[in-house]
Protein backbone atom coordinates (compact mmCIF):
# COMPACT_ATOMS: atom_id res chain seq x y z
CA UNK A 1 0.00 0.00 0.00
CA UNK A 2 1.00 3.90 -0.70
CA UNK A 3 1.96 6.19 1.77
CA UNK A 4 -1.60 8.08 0.28
CA UNK A 5 -3.22 4.96 0.29
CA UNK A 6 -2.21 4.47 3.82
CA UNK A 7 -3.10 7.83 4.95
CA UNK A 8 -6.57 7.58 3.32
CA UNK A 9 -7.25 3.85 5.22
CA UNK A 10 -6.06 5.41 8.49
CA UNK A 11 -8.60 8.50 8.32
CA UNK A 12 -11.32 5.96 7.17
CA UNK A 13 -10.86 4.23 10.85
CA UNK A 14 -10.31 7.61 12.11
CA UNK A 15 -13.76 9.23 11.10
CA UNK A 16 -15.32 5.37 12.07
CA UNK A 17 -14.06 6.44 15.74
CA UNK A 18 -15.69 9.66 15.83
CA UNK A 19 -12.99 10.97 18.02
CA UNK A 20 -15.43 13.77 19.21
CA UNK A 21 -17.32 10.96 21.21
CA UNK A 22 -14.61 9.32 21.83
CA UNK A 23 -14.00 10.25 25.51
CA UNK A 24 -17.61 10.03 27.18
CA UNK A 25 -18.16 6.45 27.71
CA UNK A 26 -14.99 6.11 29.33
CA UNK A 27 -15.68 8.84 31.90
CA UNK A 28 -18.91 7.15 32.87
CA UNK A 29 -17.27 3.83 33.30
CA UNK A 30 -14.56 5.53 35.15
CA UNK A 31 -17.11 7.56 37.23
CA UNK A 32 -19.10 4.04 38.07
CA UNK A 33 -15.63 2.70 39.21
CA UNK A 34 -14.74 6.47 41.33
CA UNK A 35 -18.49 6.63 42.65
CA UNK A 36 -18.07 2.63 44.07
CA UNK A 37 -15.04 3.91 46.02
CA UNK A 38 -12.15 1.94 43.42
CA UNK A 39 -8.62 3.58 43.79
CA UNK A 40 -6.41 1.45 42.20
CA UNK A 41 -4.97 2.90 39.28
CA UNK A 42 -5.02 -0.05 37.03
CA UNK A 43 -8.81 -0.87 38.05
CA UNK A 44 -9.51 2.73 37.46
CA UNK A 45 -7.69 2.54 34.03
CA UNK A 46 -9.47 -0.90 33.16
CA UNK A 47 -13.19 0.68 33.80
CA UNK A 48 -11.90 3.64 31.32
CA UNK A 49 -10.58 0.88 28.78
CA UNK A 50 -13.28 -1.27 28.87
CA UNK A 51 -16.46 0.80 27.69
CA UNK A 52 -14.34 2.99 25.28
CA UNK A 53 -13.49 -0.56 23.57
CA UNK A 54 -16.85 -1.11 23.64
CA UNK A 55 -17.99 2.37 22.25
CA UNK A 56 -15.18 1.86 19.24
CA UNK A 57 -16.69 -1.72 18.12
CA UNK A 58 -20.17 0.12 18.40
CA UNK A 59 -19.27 2.22 15.81
CA UNK A 60 -17.88 -0.22 13.42
CA UNK A 61 -20.33 -2.50 13.71
CA UNK A 62 -23.25 0.50 13.77
CA UNK A 63 -21.54 1.19 10.07
CA UNK A 64 -21.17 -2.16 9.13
CA UNK A 65 -25.17 -2.05 9.72
CA UNK A 66 -25.97 0.78 8.11
CA UNK A 67 -23.86 0.85 5.24
CA UNK A 68 -26.80 0.14 3.03
CA UNK A 69 -28.75 3.42 4.60
CA UNK A 70 -25.56 5.27 4.47
CA UNK A 71 -25.11 4.32 0.87
CA UNK A 72 -28.23 6.49 -0.16
CA UNK A 73 -28.10 8.73 2.61
CA UNK A 74 -24.67 9.35 3.76
CA UNK A 75 -22.31 8.70 0.49
CA UNK A 76 -19.13 9.92 1.77
CA UNK A 77 -19.12 8.34 4.58
CA UNK A 78 -15.89 5.57 5.19
CA UNK A 79 -17.81 2.42 4.09
CA UNK A 80 -19.74 3.68 1.01
CA UNK A 81 -17.18 5.33 -0.20
CA UNK A 82 -15.09 2.51 -0.18
CA UNK A 83 -12.48 3.65 1.79
CA UNK A 84 -13.17 1.39 4.26
CA UNK A 85 -13.96 -2.31 2.95
CA UNK A 86 -17.33 -3.51 5.26
CA UNK A 87 -15.14 -6.68 6.02
CA UNK A 88 -12.68 -4.46 8.11
CA UNK A 89 -15.58 -2.88 9.42
CA UNK A 90 -16.58 -6.09 10.94
CA UNK A 91 -13.27 -7.30 11.58
CA UNK A 92 -12.12 -4.50 13.92
CA UNK A 93 -15.44 -4.17 15.44
CA UNK A 94 -15.50 -7.67 16.21
CA UNK A 95 -11.53 -6.95 17.61
CA UNK A 96 -13.24 -4.13 19.79
CA UNK A 97 -15.27 -6.40 21.41
CA UNK A 98 -12.91 -9.26 21.70
CA UNK A 99 -10.60 -6.43 24.18
CA UNK A 100 -13.29 -5.29 25.90
CA UNK A 101 -14.23 -9.54 26.40
CA UNK A 102 -10.57 -10.08 28.02
CA UNK A 103 -10.57 -6.83 30.50
CA UNK A 104 -14.39 -8.04 31.28
CA UNK A 105 -13.46 -11.75 32.31
CA UNK A 106 -10.37 -10.64 33.80
CA UNK A 107 -12.35 -8.17 36.13
CA UNK A 108 -15.03 -11.31 36.92
CA UNK A 109 -18.34 -12.40 36.60
CA UNK A 110 -20.10 -9.03 37.43
CA UNK A 111 -17.40 -7.07 34.77
CA UNK A 112 -18.53 -10.58 32.25
CA UNK A 113 -22.21 -9.95 32.50
CA UNK A 114 -22.27 -6.34 32.08
CA UNK A 115 -19.95 -6.38 28.95
CA UNK A 116 -22.48 -9.32 27.34
CA UNK A 117 -25.34 -7.01 28.07
CA UNK A 118 -23.38 -3.92 26.37
CA UNK A 119 -22.35 -6.34 23.49
CA UNK A 120 -26.25 -7.59 23.10
CA UNK A 121 -27.37 -3.76 23.21
CA UNK A 122 -24.93 -2.37 20.41
CA UNK A 123 -25.79 -5.08 18.16
CA UNK A 124 -29.72 -5.50 18.90
CA UNK A 125 -29.39 -1.42 18.55
CA UNK A 126 -27.47 -1.39 14.97
CA UNK A 127 -29.18 -4.21 13.76
CA UNK A 128 -33.22 -4.18 14.85
CA UNK A 129 -34.44 -1.53 17.37
CA UNK A 130 -32.36 1.75 15.81
CA UNK A 131 -35.65 1.40 13.17
CA UNK A 132 -38.58 1.48 15.88
CA UNK A 133 -38.86 4.34 16.70
CA UNK A 134 -38.23 5.74 20.73
CA UNK A 135 -37.56 1.83 21.34
CA UNK A 136 -34.31 1.91 19.25
CA UNK A 137 -33.33 5.41 21.49
CA UNK A 138 -33.71 3.98 24.76
CA UNK A 139 -32.02 0.92 23.71
CA UNK A 140 -29.38 2.98 22.57
CA UNK A 141 -29.32 5.40 25.91
CA UNK A 142 -29.12 2.25 28.15
CA UNK A 143 -25.27 1.47 26.65
CA UNK A 144 -24.81 4.49 29.29
CA UNK A 145 -26.09 3.28 32.31
CA UNK A 146 -24.40 -0.04 31.51
CA UNK A 147 -20.77 1.64 31.77
CA UNK A 148 -21.64 2.88 34.70
CA UNK A 149 -22.35 -0.50 36.21
CA UNK A 150 -19.57 -1.71 34.05
CA UNK A 151 -17.12 0.75 36.23
CA UNK A 152 -19.00 0.24 39.59
CA UNK A 153 -18.69 -3.73 39.29
CA UNK A 154 -15.37 -3.26 38.31
CA UNK A 155 -14.36 -1.48 41.47
CA UNK A 156 -16.52 -3.41 44.02
CA UNK A 157 -18.50 -1.23 46.26
CA UNK A 158 -15.52 0.22 49.57
CA UNK A 159 -16.98 -0.67 52.60
CA UNK A 160 -17.04 3.35 53.65
CA UNK A 161 -19.69 4.09 50.59
CA UNK A 162 -23.21 3.22 51.85
CA UNK A 163 -23.75 6.07 50.12
CA UNK A 164 -22.81 5.07 46.66
CA UNK A 165 -25.45 2.28 45.82
CA UNK A 166 -28.30 5.04 45.73
CA UNK A 167 -25.95 7.50 44.13
CA UNK A 168 -25.20 5.02 41.22
CA UNK A 169 -28.97 4.34 40.81
CA UNK A 170 -29.54 7.81 40.07
CA UNK A 171 -27.02 8.37 37.98
CA UNK A 172 -28.04 5.19 35.75
CA UNK A 173 -30.95 7.11 35.30
CA UNK A 174 -29.26 10.02 34.43
CA UNK A 175 -26.69 9.04 31.77
CA UNK A 176 -29.60 6.79 30.81
CA UNK A 177 -32.03 9.35 29.61
CA UNK A 178 -29.34 11.63 28.59
CA UNK A 179 -27.47 9.21 26.21
CA UNK A 180 -31.56 8.59 24.71
CA UNK A 181 -31.93 11.73 24.61
CA UNK A 182 -29.13 12.65 22.72
CA UNK A 183 -29.34 9.68 20.60
CA UNK A 184 -32.92 11.07 19.93
CA UNK A 185 -31.34 15.02 18.29
CA UNK A 186 -29.04 12.87 16.10
CA UNK A 187 -32.35 11.23 14.54
CA UNK A 188 -33.35 14.44 14.20
CA UNK A 189 -30.30 15.43 12.09
CA UNK A 190 -31.23 12.12 9.47
CA UNK A 191 -35.01 12.44 9.10
CA UNK A 192 -35.08 12.16 5.08
CA UNK A 193 -32.31 9.61 5.05
CA UNK A 194 -34.19 7.45 7.78
CA UNK A 195 -37.19 7.81 5.56
CA UNK A 196 -35.69 6.55 2.45
CA UNK A 197 -33.80 3.80 3.99
CA UNK A 198 -37.52 2.38 5.86
CA UNK A 199 -36.12 3.03 9.33
CA UNK A 200 -39.39 4.51 11.61
CA UNK A 201 -37.34 6.58 14.36
CA UNK A 202 -39.31 8.83 16.71
CA UNK A 203 -39.25 12.01 13.88
CA UNK A 204 -40.04 10.21 11.08
CA UNK A 205 -43.35 8.13 12.51
CA UNK A 206 -44.31 10.58 14.81
CA UNK A 207 -42.90 13.72 13.42
CA UNK A 208 -40.31 16.72 14.48
CA UNK A 209 -42.25 18.46 17.27
CA UNK A 210 -43.19 15.24 18.97
CA UNK A 211 -39.65 14.04 18.84
CA UNK A 212 -38.61 17.69 20.35
CA UNK A 213 -41.25 17.40 23.40
CA UNK A 214 -39.89 13.57 23.78
CA UNK A 215 -36.35 15.31 23.69
CA UNK A 216 -37.18 17.93 26.48
CA UNK A 217 -39.06 15.39 28.59
CA UNK A 218 -35.61 13.11 28.43
CA UNK A 219 -33.56 15.95 29.57
CA UNK A 220 -35.77 17.26 32.15
CA UNK A 221 -35.49 13.36 33.82
CA UNK A 222 -31.68 13.85 32.93
CA UNK A 223 -31.03 16.73 35.37
CA UNK A 224 -33.88 15.89 37.92
CA UNK A 225 -32.06 12.35 38.36
CA UNK A 226 -28.20 14.18 38.08
CA UNK A 227 -29.37 16.43 40.86
CA UNK A 228 -30.22 13.73 43.19
CA UNK A 229 -27.17 12.16 42.74
CA UNK A 230 -25.58 14.99 43.83
CA UNK A 231 -28.02 15.75 46.94
CA UNK A 232 -27.64 11.70 47.87
CA UNK A 233 -23.56 11.89 48.02
CA UNK A 234 -21.19 12.78 51.00
CA UNK A 235 -20.82 16.06 51.66
CA UNK A 236 -17.19 16.55 50.98
CA UNK A 237 -17.99 16.44 46.96
CA UNK A 238 -21.33 17.76 47.05
CA UNK A 239 -21.37 21.36 45.95
CA UNK A 240 -18.52 21.27 43.44
CA UNK A 241 -20.54 18.51 41.34
CA UNK A 242 -23.93 20.37 41.82
CA UNK A 243 -22.27 23.29 40.22
CA UNK A 244 -21.12 21.15 37.67
CA UNK A 245 -24.69 20.12 36.61
CA UNK A 246 -25.53 23.91 36.84
CA UNK A 247 -23.39 24.46 34.05
CA UNK A 248 -24.38 21.29 32.52
CA UNK A 249 -27.80 22.67 32.53
CA UNK A 250 -27.07 26.39 31.36
CA UNK A 251 -25.34 24.19 28.21
CA UNK A 252 -28.28 21.65 27.72
CA UNK A 253 -30.74 24.72 27.62
CA UNK A 254 -28.40 26.51 25.15
CA UNK A 255 -28.10 23.41 22.89
CA UNK A 256 -32.00 22.48 22.80
CA UNK A 257 -33.79 26.23 22.74
CA UNK A 258 -33.46 26.31 19.41
CA UNK A 259 -34.77 22.82 18.90
CA UNK A 260 -37.83 24.12 20.22
CA UNK A 261 -37.70 27.13 18.48
CA UNK A 262 -37.41 25.83 14.82
CA UNK A 263 -39.44 22.67 15.25
CA UNK A 264 -41.79 23.07 13.16
CA UNK A 265 -39.50 23.96 10.21
CA UNK A 266 -35.90 22.64 11.15
CA UNK A 267 -32.78 23.18 8.77
CA UNK A 268 -30.53 20.78 9.67
CA UNK A 269 -27.93 22.20 10.91
CA UNK A 270 -29.92 23.45 13.81
CA UNK A 271 -30.15 19.51 15.10
CA UNK A 272 -26.67 19.57 13.91
CA UNK A 273 -25.17 22.08 16.23
CA UNK A 274 -27.54 21.10 19.35
CA UNK A 275 -26.29 17.41 19.09
CA UNK A 276 -22.66 19.08 18.85
CA UNK A 277 -23.49 20.65 22.12
CA UNK A 278 -24.35 17.66 23.74
CA UNK A 279 -21.18 15.94 22.35
CA UNK A 280 -19.27 18.68 24.82
CA UNK A 281 -22.10 18.83 27.38
CA UNK A 282 -22.16 15.09 28.33
CA UNK A 283 -18.38 15.28 28.87
CA UNK A 284 -18.95 17.60 31.47
CA UNK A 285 -21.51 15.52 33.34
CA UNK A 286 -19.60 12.43 33.16
CA UNK A 287 -16.23 14.64 34.99
CA UNK A 288 -18.97 15.84 37.56
CA UNK A 289 -19.36 11.81 38.08
CA UNK A 290 -16.15 11.35 38.11
CA UNK A 291 -15.51 14.03 40.68
CA UNK A 292 -17.85 12.76 43.40
CA UNK A 293 -15.58 9.41 43.48
CA UNK A 294 -12.34 11.00 43.14
CA UNK A 295 -12.66 14.80 44.24
CA UNK A 296 -12.62 18.26 42.12
CA UNK A 297 -9.14 18.47 41.05
CA UNK A 298 -9.25 14.58 39.23
CA UNK A 299 -12.73 16.15 37.79
CA UNK A 300 -10.92 19.21 36.15
CA UNK A 301 -7.72 17.18 35.08
CA UNK A 302 -10.01 14.69 33.01
CA UNK A 303 -12.99 17.80 32.14
CA UNK A 304 -10.51 20.29 31.06
CA UNK A 305 -8.46 18.21 27.85
CA UNK A 306 -11.31 16.26 27.26
CA UNK A 307 -13.49 19.04 26.36
CA UNK A 308 -11.16 20.70 24.25
CA UNK A 309 -9.98 17.30 22.48
CA UNK A 310 -13.80 16.97 21.96
CA UNK A 311 -14.59 20.43 20.45
CA UNK A 312 -11.43 20.52 17.93
CA UNK A 313 -12.66 16.90 16.83
CA UNK A 314 -15.80 18.62 15.80
CA UNK A 315 -14.83 21.17 14.58
CA UNK A 316 -12.46 19.12 12.27
CA UNK A 317 -14.82 16.79 10.78
CA UNK A 318 -17.90 16.55 12.37
CA UNK A 319 -19.90 18.43 9.17
CA UNK A 320 -17.96 16.76 6.89
CA UNK A 321 -18.82 13.21 8.39
CA UNK A 322 -22.39 14.17 8.69
CA UNK A 323 -23.26 16.08 5.87
CA UNK A 324 -20.07 15.46 3.26
CA UNK A 325 -18.02 17.61 1.91
CA UNK A 326 -18.77 20.92 1.21
CA UNK A 327 -20.81 21.91 -1.79
CA UNK A 328 -19.69 24.28 -4.32
CA UNK A 329 -21.17 27.80 -4.17
CA UNK A 330 -22.73 26.58 -0.67
CA UNK A 331 -21.62 28.38 2.93
CA UNK A 332 -21.83 26.67 5.79
CA UNK A 333 -24.14 29.73 6.96
CA UNK A 334 -26.07 29.11 3.55
CA UNK A 335 -26.07 25.26 4.76
CA UNK A 336 -27.76 25.97 8.29
CA UNK A 337 -30.67 27.55 7.01
CA UNK A 338 -32.06 24.56 4.66
CA UNK A 339 -34.38 22.87 5.44
CA UNK A 340 -33.69 19.01 6.32
CA UNK A 341 -35.49 17.81 3.10
CA UNK A 342 -33.18 20.66 0.86
CA UNK A 343 -29.82 20.01 2.50
CA UNK A 344 -27.08 17.50 0.31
Amino acid sequence: MSTAGAVRALRAHVETWRPYTLWYVGLVGLAGAAVAGGHDPWLLLSAWAAPTAGWLGGHYLGDYFDRDLDAGSKPHRPIPSSRLRAGTALWCGSACFAALGVLAVLGGWGTTVAALLAACGIVAYSRWFKARGIAGNLVRGALGAVALGYGALAAGLAPDREWAVPVLLALAVAFWSHDAMSNLVGALRDIDGDRAGGYRTLPVGRGVPAAVRTVVALYAVTIGAAVTAGLLAEPGTRMAYLATVLVVLVTGVAALAPLVARRDGMPVLVALRAHSVLVVERVVLASAAVGLGLGVAVQLALALPMVLLTWLAQRGMRVRHELGPPVAGLTLATHSRLPLEDAP
